[in-house]
């Protein structure tokens, strides 16, 4: 089995973030005999950091300051630190049963990436804090009508591919550096063929959000761009 590098962008997750490191080293570690953590601290004003530093001598972690906002920002950071032949990221506040989400990497055999949707077909979305369910709806609407993506969630902070997927799509800048990095990112594995499949993982728990609906008009403005560039 290769080796698994798990980036963890976090802002401001001190309330989350121990608990988190530890059920993701202590899943992903009977996987993987290389295995690391990235966390990559963007913008954060509280203990996050501290806390990760803290960590350093239990478990075989990285730790990335970066003194500005973006999901997209951070999760690149921690890309190209990655040692590892599989590269994945999970929300800081773990909120997916990790047994499924170990299972659900090995569809990498025959993919070069697989991403998590949190709703089944044929079920009503819902969503536990108000920013996300606008998220959810915009990315929806923006992600099939605008960029012609079949994906169900493109939002879901839950994606594994192999690292040769990112040492071919890194070559090219991002427009998007916040939440609608999802979408970008999707939309490049589509350009350049790479084989995608989406598996259901209900989310268990929603500790807490950090996107904002502020975000909005930029994150449209900036997909609009990415698709008539």
């Amino acid at each position: 089995m290769k080796g698994l590098s798990l980036i963890l962008p976090a802002h401001n997750a001190e309330r989350v973030i121990k608990d988190s490191i530890e059920k993701y080293h202590k899943t992903f570690s009977k996987k993987f005999k290389d295995f690391e953590i990235i966390v990559v601290c963007n913008n954060c004003t509280d203990r996050t950091e501290s806390i990760c530093h803290s960590l350093e001598s239990r478990f075989p972690l990285q730790i990335i300051s970066v003194p500005y906002k973006g999901k997209g920002n951070a999760l690149m950071k921690g890309f190209n630190r990655a040692r590892f032949d599989i590269i994945g990221f999970l929300d800081a506040d773990n909120p997916f049963d990790l047994n499924k989400i170990s299972k659900m990497i090995n569809y990498l055999d025959n993919n070069h990436a697989v991403i998590v949707s949190k709703y089944k077909k044929g079920r009503k979305k819902k969503q536990e804090f108000l920013s996300r369910r606008f998220i959810s709806l915009g990315g929806s609407l923006f992600s099939k009508t605008l960029l012609g993506l079949p994906f169900r969630d493109t939002q879901a902070g839950a994606k594994f591919f192999k690292k040769e997927v990112w040492e071919k799509m890194k070559k090219d800048s991002f427009i998007c550096v916040g939440f609608d990095w999802d979408m970008e990112f999707l939309y490049k594995l589509k350009k350049l063929n790479f084989k995608v499949v989406e598996v259901y993982v209900p989310c268990k728990s929603e500790k807490f959000s950090s996107f904002r609906v502020k975000y909005l008009p930029g994150m449209v403005f900036r997909l609009i761009k990415l698709r008539f560039l």
